[in-house]
């Protein structure tokens, strides 16, 4: 490859370790190169990027206009970079399948991680495709799911009270809920994927309000889980990953307490919503 980079995956349907590229300084054809990457592989793992926030920053800008954290930003980072972190003696309590923000019109398209504080073991990270989990279902499904459309609705979790004010998290409750596809198609590679969330974000089918559509709407949900979808990520000291969030769910493990773990991250702002199939 003329961006003199290698790329392995991790598994047959997602993710990819890169090695062989200093993210602080990336050239223009690395930097093509790690945008196909990232289209076809949903995640891109890189080990031992001892950079800087505001050079987390900057590399991010590869995928687009990095927005403010809505994260709480440590002294000294720049404000596109905010911190997850669990304390010592605190429990991480988002240890479920996931995608971010998909209770917004434009859901968060592209997020990254960069390890800086890690327990001794354990607090693994699980990526899913959606794209494949979609691949992976019969021809009787994809075609009972064809064109119907799911509610999501945003709720508060552990990290809400480091984002929110208490007024905004008191207004939860009425928040509209907002409407995307149940099989989206994605314009960057052609294929199509299975916009499912967990059930506090992802509420209902809109065509099937009723124990059917719950039932549907909860089947999905547990075969994306299935793990010929997904990789685990063992975390690393300097380990990146960013992944495209509108195509992936993720599950932090939530296995080191009473240990400290604490990542950077940045979210690229998006430019389109899901579109139906």
């Amino acid at each position: 490859m003329s961006a003199n980079i290698d790329i392995r995956p991790i598994t047959p349907n997602v993710g990819a370790e890169i090695s062989g590229i200093d993210l602080g300084q990336v050239t223009s054809g690395q930097a093509e190169a790690l945008r196909v990457a990232l289209a076809e592989r949903k995640a891109i793992v890189f080990r031992d990027q001892d950079i800087t926030t505001i050079q987390f920053a900057q590399f991010m800008q590869i995928f687009g206009e990095t927005v403010k954290e809505d994260l709480v930003a440590e002294e000294g980072n720049p404000p596109e970079v905010g911190a997850i972190h669990i304390r010592p003696e605190e429990r991480q309590r988002i240890n479920f399948w996931h995608m971010d923000h998909s209770f917004r019109e434009y859901p968060s398209k592209v997020l990254a991680l960069h390890a800086h504080m890690l327990p001794p073991c354990g607090g693994d990270t699980l990526f899913a495709s959606l794209e494949a989990a979609y691949d992976g279902l019969s021809d009787e499904m994809k075609t009972r799911i064809e064109g119907l459309h799911t509610l999501h609705k945003v709720t508060q979790t552990q990290n809400s009270k480091r984002r929110y004010t208490r007024e905004v998290i008191d207004a939860m409750d009425e928040a509209p809920t907002v409407r995307h596809p149940l099989v989206g198609l994605n314009p960057d590679n052609g294929r199509k994927f299975l916009f499912v969330n967990i059930p506090i974000y992802c509420r209902s089918i809109e065509e099937m309000q009723n124990e059917e559509g719950d039932a549907l709407l909860a089947k999905l949900y547990r075969h994306v889980q299935r793990p010929e979808f997904h990789f685990r990520l063992i975390w690393r000291p300097n380990t990146l990953i960013v992944w495209e969030n509108v195509h992936c769910l993720h599950y932090p493990v939530a296995d080191y307490f009473p240990h400290e773990r604490k990542l950077w991250r940045v979210v690229i702002k998006p430019t389109t919503r899901p579109v139906l199939a």
